[in-house]
């Protein structure tokens, strides 16, 4: 009962902080005031060089920093309330639920200002043509979570909207701008799912077909994505000149990485179990939680990048370098990965005391998005001033998915 009575404080909290007029989850608070970032959050960070220190023309940093993940927090929300109306069936769960559904189809609405199917970023609650593969992920996953309960109206929504965002990318062939990256080429293994959920909605064999020619390519195109450290440690992978100064494999963006892939997987394995590569999906997923726990700190948070020593395989973390060494609260997704893995694994006691380590751990406080400010380059300092709207979702997507599961 103590980690349900966190869940109800933790969501009456982003109901109260998080959620703007149209139902979109915020990205970034400011972790002292509990409020939107003010411009002055980001009064010493200097003039604007690229990407990572939230400059985009034509927005503020502020508006940056409060909308740069709402696709994704807003999904993950959304599927956190879907599993807690599964357990509980309260009304008002529905109509949060629907709430943030029709936040993303505002999102959705708004990138017809391209074209239909873009599904962008909304810095500062208006349009850009800025917009990512993650975001566009946890959209549709989100909303194919969501279909069970939709109504008619909105199954029809969903139907089209979900084809639609997947045929964006899929007749570019997956290139796009990114930020000051023009004419990016997306990692292709982030698109068979959006193509197998596009052909569930839409039934257009042309998704089917997209989606076997990319598994097709699974050897060319894969082997890298997965078990990155297992990858080093075989010899598959060079290590790179910092890797080899120090004699230790880099284990970095755990949190990122590894529930990413884990949507990935678990919905190819519930979805397409027959596949040849079901078993090294079902693999994958053992091994990328091995890899994604190295990174855990004592704290119940994370560390954004730790070192494995190439002779005797401990873990340590890095000195203070130009690389980010920092602590985060982002371990709330290694814990909803963690989740969604036990569906597999149900028997594996260390993945559940790891997720019961995690949610009971992390409080609303911890829920940052990097702290420590000496162990981040100097012009992404700024980035210890938040509260993290990533990190708080996925803490709740891992508790509800984790009751419907039965682990509590």
């Amino acid at each position: 009962m103590i980690l349900r009575e966190k869940a109800l404080d933790i969501e009456s909290f982003i109901n109260n902080h998080f959620i703007d007029n149209e139902g979109r989850v915020y990205t970034f608070l400011d972790r002292s005031t509990k409020q939107t970032p003010s411009d002055e959050l980001f009064s010493d960070v200097g003039e604007r060089q690229n990407m990572m220190d939230f400059s985009v023309p034509g927005f503020s940093r502020r508006d940056v920093a409060m909308y740069e993940n709402c696709g994704m927090t807003t999904g993950a929300y959304l599927i956190s309330l879907v599993f807690r109306y599964r357990v509980e069936k309260n009304e008002e769960n529905l109509i949060k639920a629907r709430r943030c559904f029709n936040a993303l189809k505002s999102i959705f609405k708004m990138g017809r200002k391209l074209e239909t199917g873009f599904f962008p970023k909304t810095y500062g609650g208006r349009f850009s043509n800025e917009t990512s593969s993650d975001q566009c992920l946890y959209a549709i996953y989100s909303m194919n979570n969501f279909y069970e309960f939709a109504s008619v109206e909105e199954k029809k929504e969903i139907d089209f909207m979900i084809p639609a965002i997947a045929d964006f990318w899929r007749k570019r062939k997956y290139i796009y701008n990114y930020w000051d990256q023009k004419n990016m080429q997306w990692p292709v293994f982030r698109f068979p799912i959006f193509m197998l959920l596009a052909y569930k909605h839409s039934g257009d064999k042309k998704f089917k077909d997209e989606y076997e020619r990319l598994l097709s390519d699974w050897d060319k195109n894969y082997p890298k994505q997965f078990n990155l450290l297992g990858l080093k440690q075989q010899g598959l992978i060079e290590p790179n000149a910092y890797e080899k100064k120090f004699n230790a494999w880099i284990v970095s963006s755990m949190p990122d990485y590894f529930t990413m892939r884990m949507i990935e997987l678990e919905y190819f394995l519930k979805n397409d179990p027959q596949n040849p590569l079901a078993p090294r999906w079902k693999q994958s997923v053992l091994d990328m939680w091995k890899q994604a726990r190295l990174a855990l700190a004592p704290d119940g948070k994370a560390y954004h990048m730790v070192l494995v020593d190439m002779d005797t395989g401990e873990i340590r973390r890095p000195e203070p370098c130009k690389l980010r060494t920092s602590r985060m609260g982002w371990s709330s997704m290694i814990a909803r990965g963690t989740v969604q893995a036990m569906g597999f694994y149900p028997d594996n006691s260390d993945m559940k005391k790891t997720v019961d380590n995690i949610l009971t751990l992390l409080d609303i406080d911890d829920m940052t998005y990097y702290d420590e400010t000496e162990r981040l380059p100097a012009k992404e300092s700024f980035k210890t001033r938040f509260l993290s709207g990533d990190a708080i979702t996925n803490w709740l997507w891992a508790y509800w998915q984790g009751r419907a599961q039965k682990l509590w």
